[in-house]
């Protein structure tokens, strides 16, 4: 998905953000926003968003001398991911299909978002994900499709959402007893992506391999992916891409094996798919 007008806006309002978040003054603020309008100018519009974002992140982090910009923030949203997870369980253990429930906790975990125009509550999204349509519903098929798969691959997106995306992967192997999975990681700290030691530190090992990507764009790019990531990729049977990166990342490619599943933040990858956002997302590309 290539860039549109509103993205170049977007962007520059997440650079916003990010001054906001690390608490700068207004000297540090005004100057984070002269140089972000600079880059901004020179984005490709031919390239995707996430392509644009890490031409921009980087030069923030190095201009701030902060490698990880949302650390702090990181640590607080798999903080509160953690404390629902034990109910989260609970409702998937007692669902009529604990897999359909499982990627349902999934994507409530999906709203942990700091690059996105509009924000959602954790809290809220979980009390409902459970009963809540979906706009556009291939979960069904995908379900179908894992039963006769041996190897899944799970491409990761934010830090927090990847522990709904343990409780899954978890489940979806109780399940499918005969399934593998590879979970991948950003390569670099990009916005409020999972990394491998975050997943590490989450214990994702114990359900999955944790694939670094190399990728340092927040949304997985083949051609800048590793070449361990790139085997791996190829070697999947079924690919479930988390979030509005990938999406935003792969929704042109031509591969079967991919289904995306993610909420949907923003107005531009609604108009995309003829959604809305707030919509929840499991389709096929």
């Amino acid at each position: 998905m290539n860039m549109r007008p509103d993205c170049f806006a977007c962007l520059y309002q997440q650079m916003l953000r990010v001054g906001k978040a690390l608490a700068c003054d207004d000297a540090c603020g005004i100057t984070i926003m002269e140089k972000s309008a600079e880059r901004i100018a020179r984005l490709d519009p031919a390239q995707t968003p996430p392509e644009a974002a890490a031409i921009l992140y980087p030069a923030l982090s190095a201009m701030l001398g902060e490698a990880d910009l949302y650390a702090r923030q990181k640590a607080e949203s798999t903080r509160r991911a953690a404390e629902l997870i034990p109910w989260v369980e609970t409702k998937i253990a007692e669902a009529a299909s604990p897999a359909d429930a499982a990627l349902r906790a999934a994507v409530a975990g999906n709203v942990i978002d700091f690059a996105t125009e509009v924000s959602f509550e954790l809290e809220e999204e979980i009390d409902k994900i459970f009963e809540a349509e979906f706009a556009i519903d291939d979960k069904r098929e995908f379900l179908r499709q894992l039963a006769g798969s041996k190897r899944l691959a799970v491409l990761g997106d934010n830090t927090g959402e990847h522990l709904f995306d343990k409780v899954m992967i978890r489940t979806l192997r109780e399940t499918y007893p005969h399934l593998t999975v590879d979970y991948f990681v950003r390569g670099c700290p990009i916005i409020n992506d999972v990394t491998y030691g975050e997943a590490e530190a989450a214990g994702m090992d114990e359900v999955a391999r944790i694939v670094d990507s190399g990728v340092d764009t927040p949304g997985f790019l083949y051609e800048r992916a590793s070449a361990e990531a790139r085997a791996r990729y190829d070697a999947a049977d079924l690919i479930l891409a988390k979030g509005m990166g990938n999406f935003e990342c792969m929704e042109s490619w031509a591969d079967a094996r991919v289904f995306f599943l993610f909420k949907v933040k923003c107005g531009v990858v609604a108009e995309t798919i003829g959604k809305s956002i707030g919509d929840l997302i499991c389709m096929k590309a």
